[in-house]
């Protein structure tokens, strides 16, 4: 008992380390909306037509990078994530009636919102390519008007060119300014390093987000 008690223990790091992740794992669900959707929508036994894994999305509040499940089902759309980002967040299925498609088109994203439900439940936003697989995997079910045409490799080269480009110059720009803003004689990062860091970073999602899709 002495040695759990003692500063710098392992197993007191492990177990600091567990209650925190549970703690913000479960803020991040209240503050995306997930338990009001679970509750609002159960799952139920309904066999998925076809599932989509290491999805991104926005719901409520709280960004999510591909640890998204959504599940294409006779009777509406099931929706997950994994399990070690949300303990206690269970899948939901949202009956076709309940769901409604807005899309907004930007210039570097164009996304599409599933709005669930009349009564201001919190919405998943998604890229406009993914809501287009989802559409035609439904069919006739898909709560929107087609048609939704299969993205070229061409267009999904451009579309994430744009985004990297996008997420580069925010990052980069992140990096330069604030660091400047909070401690202006400070130690800075060189500007070089604050541009190609993000741009590496950024470049290998995109590398790896175009042989996914290729590959899919």
């Amino acid at each position: 008992m002495d040695a759990f008690r003692s500063p710098g223990n392992p197993a007191q790091f492990l177990l600091f380390f567990v209650l925190l992740w549970f703690g913000v794992t479960t803020l991040l669900g209240l503050l995306s909306g997930w338990y009001i959707l679970m509750r609002r929508f159960p799952d139920r036994p309904d066999p998925a037509l076809h599932t989509f894994r290491n999805l991104s999305g926005m719901l409520g509040l709280v960004g999510m990078q591909r640890i998204l499940t959504i599940s294409v089902c006779h009777c509406g759309l099931r929706i997950g994530m994994m399990r070690l980002f949300g303990p206690f967040c269970r899948d939901f299925l949202v009956p076709w009636d309940a769901i409604r498609v807005r899309r907004k088109d930007r210039y570097f994203w164009r996304t599409a919102t599933l709005e669930f439900g009349s009564q201001g439940y919190p919405r998943l936003s998604i890229p406009n390519e993914v809501a287009d697989r989802l559409a035609r995997a439904a069919s006739q079910n898909w709560p929107e008007a087609g048609p939704f045409p299969e993205e070229s490799n061409t267009q999904s080269l451009s579309r994430i060119a744009k985004q990297w480009l996008a997420s580069t110059v925010l990052a980069a720009t992140f990096f330069i300014v604030v660091p400047r803003i909070a401690a202006p004689n400070g130690a800075h990062p060189p500007i070089v390093v604050a541009i190609l860091f993000p741009a590496i970073v950024f470049g290998m999602g995109g590398v790896y987000q175009y042989l996914r899709r290729r590959r899919d």
